[in-house]
């Protein structure tokens, strides 16, 4: 069968655009999204071994349904800037890799593609429309699918229906209901999905709804019957108008001539044009990346891999490869262990890429043919010195991991100068594809072999043959190396001069002077670990025990029977069935109704057994998440626990943590405190916990340029009290309610970050809605910079599509966007990911500088061992203890200068907990 791709060119442009960082050529011009639209038709080519392909564009002219609706997509900003110089070059790239390429005046893309799809749409043919426009489904039938390769989703029939809720035959239908309001279609205002649904269910069609409009208030479950019977009686050529601007015109000429498809043929490329072009735009490293028109690009084995060359170094080739491998000015390298605990791994090998396609193994411990191991110590004589060498850039993947193994088995490593993991979530952090697994099938189109299946029941991958484990290493560092090379591209040259890198921040920046910096001194915090009281810790777990076997005998008496707590089926049953608490409201699972944390916060206060249950929960999951796994988790020869600093999975840019998990460890209840007083100082040593004081506010103040509330900062008021002051009146706060109303202004200033709605805050704080708008109100009215700054980043996402925090970290809304989330979600993720993200920028650098300051003043006798939200947790020698502290505390002050002072809490003891 034939397979025929139709490109919707005009979106690759703008998806590539908005997915890549800005990025320019030497000569000025403006390249990123050149760069992601070549790779992805590269990628078209080479993937799908696509023989007949055609790509579509919008000419940019007026078209025939501007002329049908002036309004016609009135509500889309100016082309950006640094897009218009690049658009003239995406024809050219295509027509010179020899790609047949169309376009009319007065049509758009899509319209051409139907035109097509309907021309030479034949039996033994498919057609493969490549785009991730809603309104191309309408197309899909028989031999058609729509294919978005970005979210790697193919619309069948089947699948046009599970995401619509009608078939490709209604899908014009339902766009005309529901409207689109980036192409500013108007539809039918009251009407969602849901609704459109209910009509279209009904009445089959447009034409159908509008012959039965006083029917529609009869339509059992759609909500706002009445008024959208009013509103479609009132301006019924508005829905017949709506269809028209969604329908494709199927018969644009000349391409309605088309039947054949050998005007489709994918031709040879022009390699003087190609060579000319990507020279001219600095792509020169692709030219090897194009497939041959007439090459089929099925593969075999790809870990082995057409025309790459891996090599396993033998004692004979030992002295000559390091040799070479001090020459090179950067290498990828990749580790092989015994395990994946850093402290207890031994190297099995090592793997090393400088050049696409080429690799090198050597092997420490080769199990089944162990007169191929090397002389470990021979090895580490050659190579730590260029590994020491920090002249020499070290590339890889995941590099904390490796350098710690590294570090712990005798080397010493510098020029850690680029992690692809890190790159990856630089640019794409709401992305959960930052494996190398991932990265690979994305952007080399190679499939990565399982290491599970490469071990298989052997112990560790030593015990593997020799020439798999050598394909397997030398794939992970030559793939690691050609990810380099595209990842370097897409941050960027550094978009900021040397004396002044505030002036323009980039992600090249962020990723230079913050998340690179940062990847050695995490890898020594989580091998340094902090020490575990185990005494304490059974001690509390006995406590903790006793309280829970308190609290759930006094559950089993309000419930009047027994049951399993912990069971959300059958807690479900004893309070919705058994005791009949109200169910409006509450989310039907398929368990039952929802016992969530939030279901039981409602019948707080009403209902003893909620509280009970609450109570329960809080103190089950210390138990279980904490002292359970503390114990576990502390280490039987050092009694420490190592927990991991997790880079690249926060899309704020915060770190979190893992094994055990410490921005989860509660502390405003005295529970969680208890938890932390389990964390001590070794013999002769104390703890310093350095905290910011409301840092998130701080950089609200700062942002947002408001005066009153930077004011209160720089008078060092305390910000609640100023707040509640500013918005219940200097009077109030004389008065009985002073720490009820402080308490009120606090839960305010953080939701004001978190874009807390009025609902919310009236549940959190046990008012109305209307009281709780009232105070939202009378917040912004007294910061009224504050309401501009977070208006001017709602016209930001609108009009670039993202945000970004002091420091240049992005968040993009097509990215949120892409995990299905409700736009209020989406929302309120972006307004707050200037203030969180650069909150934790802050904390970062704070780090980085503290950690180079404890190692020049007082060398292992000082060093940091945890991070946990705004905090940082120090060890140090008893003696040392108040000068350490005075440090830490002007190291993470001088971390970043605000417009409002830095201020940090300093507390020192035995324990985290203030234990002295």
């Amino acid at each position: 069968m034939q397979t025929i791709y139709l490109v919707d060119g005009s979106g690759y442009i703008f998806r590539a655009y908005y997915a890549i960082a800005p990025l320019s050529t030497s000569k000025g011009l403006p390249s990123n999204a050149l760069l992601g639209f070549t790779r992805m038709i590269i990628k078209l080519l080479r993937d799908e071994d696509a023989r007949y392909v055609a790509v579509m564009f919008d000419t940019g002219e007026p078209t025939f349904r501007h002329k049908m609706f002036d309004a016609y997509k009135a509500n889309r900003g100016e082309c950006p800037e640094d897009l218009i110089p690049q658009m003239p070059y995406f024809r050219k790239i295509v027509q010179a890799l020899g790609i047949p390429c169309y376009e009319k005046p007065g049509y758009e893309a899509d319209d051409i593609i139907a035109t097509l799809a309907k021309g030479v749409a034949a039996p033994d043919r498919k057609i493969v429309i490549v785009s991730g426009d809603k309104d191309l489904t309408q197309l899909v039938g028989e031999g058609i699918e729509v294919w978005d390769p970005m979210r790697n989703v193919r619309f069948t029939p089947e699948k046009v229906r599970e995401k619509f809720g009608v078939g490709p035959q209604g899908i014009v239908d339902y766009l005309a209901l529901v409207g689109d309001s980036s192409d500013n279609i108007p539809g039918v205002k009251g009407v969602g999905p849901k609704g459109a649904l209910k009509l279209l269910e009904q009445f089959g069609n447009v034409e159908q709804i509008l012959q039965n409009i006083e029917k529609i208030e009869e339509i059992k479950g759609l909500r706002g019957a009445r008024k959208i019977r009013e509103t479609v009686e009132s301006d019924p050529e508005i829905l017949r108008l709506s269809k028209e601007l969604v329908t494709l015109d199927h018969c644009v000429k000349p391409y309605s001539e088309i039947s054949g498809i050998d005007e489709l043929l994918w031709r040879a490329p022009d390699s003087a044009a190609v060579t000319e072009l990507f020279e001219e735009l600095e792509f020169s490293n692709m030219l090897e990346t194009i497939p041959r028109a007439d090459l089929s690009n099925s593969t075999s084995d790809p870990a082995a891999g057409k025309d790459k060359s891996y090599q396993v170094i033998t004692s004979e080739t030992l002295n000559d490869f390091a040799a070479e491998l001090a020459s090179q000015p950067r290498f990828a390298f990749d580790t092989e262990t015994t395990s994946l605990d850093v402290l207890e791994a031994r190297l099995v090998g090592m793997s090393f890429s400088w050049e696409r396609g080429s690799a090198y193994y050597l092997p420490l411990i080769a199990e089944k043919e162990p007169d191929q191991a090397l002389d470990a110590e021979l090895v580490k004589k050659l190579l730590a010195p260029i590994f020491a060498r920090p002249s020499i850039a070290k590339v890889g993947l995941n590099l904390k991991f490796d350098i710690g193994v590294l570090e712990e088995n005798g080397y010493e490593v510098n020029g850690v100068a680029f992690d692809v993991m890190l790159s990856s979530y630089v640019m794409k952090p709401d992305s959960r594809q930052h494996s190398l697994s991932a990265l690979c099938k994305i952007h080399l189109g190679e499939d990565m072999q399982p290491y599970k299946e490469l071990v298989g029941d052997e112990e560790h991958i030593g015990c593997v043959p020799l020439a798999e484990v050598a394909r397997y290493a030398c794939h992970d560092a030559e793939a690691s190396w050609a990810l380099y090379e595209i990842f370097n591209d897409l941050l960027g040259e550094r978009a900021f001069l040397a004396d002044s890198p505030e002036e323009l921040p980039s992600l090249r920046r962020v990723f230079e002077d913050i998340e690179m910096p940062l990847l050695p001194v995490l890898s020594k915090m989580e091998r340094r670990g902090i020490l575990v009281d185990r005494d304490f810790l059974a001690g509390l777990g006995d406590e903790f025990v006793s309280e829970l076997e308190q609290l759930e005998a006094a559950i089993y008496k309000e419930a009047d029977c027994e049951f399993n707590i912990n069971s959300p089926k059958q807690l479900s049953e004893v309070l919705f069935e058994k005791l009949g608490l109200p169910t409006k409201g509450v989310k039907k699972t398929q368990s039952g109704f929802s016992t969530n944390h939030a279901v039981l916060e409602k019948f707080s206060g009403s209902y003893d057994i909620a509280d009970l249950l609450l109570s329960y929960r809080e103190l089950h999951k210390l138990k279980t998440t904490y002292i359970d796994a503390l114990s576990r988790l502390a280490r039987a020869d050092n009694g420490r626990v190592h927990s991991s600093f997790n880079q690249a999975i926060a899309a704020t840019g915060r770190l979190s943590s893992s094994d055990p998990n410490l921005q989860n460890i509660p502390i405003r209840t005295a529970k969680g405190a208890q938890i932390r007083k389990a964390f001590i100082a070794e013999q002769g040593s104390k703890l310093i916990s350095a905290d910011y004081s409301q840092i998130e506010l701080r950089v609200l103040a700062h942002l947002s340029g408001d005066a009153a509330l930077r004011q209160a900062f720089i008078d060092g008021q305390d910000i609640h009290e100023a707040t509640a002051k500013e918005i219940f009146g200097e009077a109030a706060m004389d008065g009985e309610k002073r720490s009820e109303l402080r308490r009120y202004a606090k839960t305010i200033n953080f939701g004001i970050i978190y874009g807390i709605s009025a609902f919310r805050l009236a549940r959190e704080l046990g008012i109305s809605r209307t009281e709780a708008q009232r105070y939202i109100d009378e917040y912004f009215g007294r910061y009224p910079d504050v309401a501009a700054y977070f208006d001017h980043l709602e016209l930001e996402i609108d009009q670039r599509g993202y945000v970004e925090t002091m420091f240049g970290r992005r968040r993009f809304k097509t990215d949120i966007d892409a995990g299905g989330r409700d736009q209020g979600y989406v929302t309120r993720s972006l307004l707050n990911a200037p203030i969180q993200g650069s909150a934790a920028e802050i904390i970062k650098c704070a780090m980085i500088r503290l950690e180079a300051r404890l190692t020049d003043e007082f060398g292992p006798d000082a060093r940091i061992l945890l991070q946990v939200h705004d905090e940082l947790v120090v060890e140090a020698k008893s003696a040392l203890v108040d000068d350490v502290a005075s440090v830490v505390s002007d190291e993470m002050q001088a971390a970043y200068s605000l417009a409002v002072p830095l201020v940090v809490d300093v507390r020192t003891g035995q324990s985290w907990g203030g234990r002295k």
